[in-house]
């Protein structure tokens, strides 16, 4: 080949090619080379000859790290026979163009020179160069590899066959990819696929819209799985539909959960129904026997009469709460609605009053006349919340006389609760433990659900519950709730 055509060779390559010589100067560029160099001001092309010194020494001093780099390279090409040829990539930063460098030793002659060639990643990537080849390549293994089954479909064919699915799909389904090929999905299907679920996928697909679902399907050896499918168009750079893909993932396990938490649920309602009604009906009962044998209780045997009837009032009143937490287990998101405050606080409080009514000189509530006229974001069981926090300043209470004092102060977004009593009090590293599931005190009759379920609640509304030291003596439980009505007043 003359010398001539093998310029014109050259010069016709997209790609940017110069020749160095033993000394590490430019012999040979082709039109790529040349035009890169009259337009770009580039690291990597500085002008031959620059200062005097040598295109390979003009890149070594260049200050560039990129470019000492590729300097070092080229010598160590020039200077051994037997090093092969390199490629290397070369970072877009403020100095010029990403690109990917290829260095390659030749002999002619007896001569040493090496050819240095470039080219943009960008370019290479979008015009199926070997950028494109290697991220086709990636994409590919990642999909063969993902955990989740991956399906592609050609809606241009009859009945929407798949032409693609990887191994995840095969590990759900059972099936070997060479029999899902040229299939559509719906040999999944089976005696107890939801009809409904179905028609939603397919109307998806004639909408070309996404869909999410999870389907009844069946495996090859005709196990039954649940499968969360999602299927979402492709669309080509025209904007029109190409193909479909699908997500499969089985969910199997999950679904088994959920269906153990239902009859787990059922079976907390039947506890419910148990204990708000017919345990409920025999303490009160009993409570009522209790309060007509009040006044015809020996002295000596007061003692002993409080005790019972107060284990009976504590029973009548886990009922209630052990109904309650049933009632929140069972909802996942309750809805919120706006309840007055003042007339629940001052029913619970009634009700403590009443249920101790057999021991009325010693327990004193102050301060329910005199609450402010607000709504509150809560449920209709916020009622629990205040009696279990009314009954805990009861049942916790080691005082001859006991002094609960109660009253509310409302700001801009709050209402606050304040329930004082004058116990014990609770230690500042129990202030918190208290609320756990369970938690009581040492001489306490009670169960440990009580302020479990008043934090639980609170929490539910979007509120808040601390308990603070009482002055002198005892504690205060604080309960912050969301306003309902911005407008309130106090009364």
């Amino acid at each position: 080949m003359d010398s001539g055509l093998t310029r014109e060779v050259l010069d016709a390559l997209p790609a940017r090619i110069a020749v160095l010589d033993g000394t590490g100067r430019i012999v040979e560029t082709n039109a790529a080379w040349r035009a890169f160099a009259a337009e770009r001001d580039h690291p990597l092309v500085p002008r031959d000859g620059d200062e005097g010194r040598t295109y390979l020494e003009t890149l070594a001093r260049s200050g560039n790290d990129q470019a000492s780099t590729v300097a070092t390279r080229v010598r160590s090409l020039l200077d051994d026979d037997d090093h092969a040829g390199t490629e290397l990539a070369y970072r877009a930063d403020a100095d010029g163009d990403a690109l990917r460098i290829t260095l390659a030793p030749v002999t002619h002659d007896g001569d040493r020179f090496v050819v240095l060639h470039h080219a943009d990643r960008e370019r290479e990537g979008t015009e199926g160069g070997t950028g494109e080849r290697i991220s086709s390549q990636l994409k590919e293994r990642a999909m063969d590899e993902a955990p989740v089954g991956i399906t592609i479909s050609d809606p241009e064919d009859p009945d929407n066959p798949v032409i693609y699915a990887n191994a995840a799909f095969e590990r759900i389904t059972g099936y070997p990819v060479e029999e899902v090929l040229g299939r559509n999905c719906r040999f999944l299907q089976g005696p107890d696929t939801d009809p409904e679920t179905v028609a939603r996928m397919r109307q998806a697909v004639e909408d070309q819209d996404p869909v999410t679902v999870e389907v009844r399907n069946y495996r090859r050896n005709d196990e039954e799985f649940w499968n969360q499918v999602t299927i979402a168009p492709l669309y080509d750079h025209a904007g029109e539909l190409a193909h479909y893909v699908g997500f499969q993932q089985d969910v199997t396990d999950r679904k088994r959960a959920e269906r153990d938490l239902e009859t787990e649920r059922d079976r907390l309602a039947l506890l419910n129904q148990i204990v708000r009604h017919d345990i409920r009906n025999d303490m009160s009962v009993a409570l009522g026997w209790g309060g007509e044998l009040a006044k015809r209780i020996d002295p000596a045997d007061e003692d002993a009469f409080e005790r019972i009837m107060t284990a009976a009032t504590h029973t009548k009143e886990l009922t209630e709460a052990v109904g309650d937490l049933v009632d929140i287990l069972g909802t996942a998101d309750p809805e919120l609605e706006a309840i007055p405050l003042a007339p629940v606080l001052r029913t619970e409080v009634d009700r403590v009053r009443s249920n101790f009514d057999y021991r009325s000189q010693s327990v004193t509530i102050r301060g329910d006349d005199d609450l402010p006229t607000v709504d509150v974001w809560a449920t209709p069981i916020l009622a629990s919340v205040f009696g279990n926090l009314l009954d805990n300043a009861v049942f916790h209470n080691d005082k001859a006389t006991i002094e609960i004092e109660v009253g509310a102060e409302v700001t801009a977004e709050t209402a606050v609760v304040r329930i004082a009593d004058n116990g014990p009090g609770v230690p500042d590293e129990r202030k918190r433990e208290v609320f756990g599931r369970g938690e009581k005190g040492l001489e306490s009759p009670g169960s440990g659900l009580g302020l479990y379920l008043v934090d639980n609640l609170v929490d539910t509304y979007g509120g808040s519950v601390r308990i603070e030291d009482n002055d002198p003596e005892g504690a205060v439980f604080r309960v912050e709730l969301r306003r309902a009505d911005p407008e309130s007043h106090s009364t």
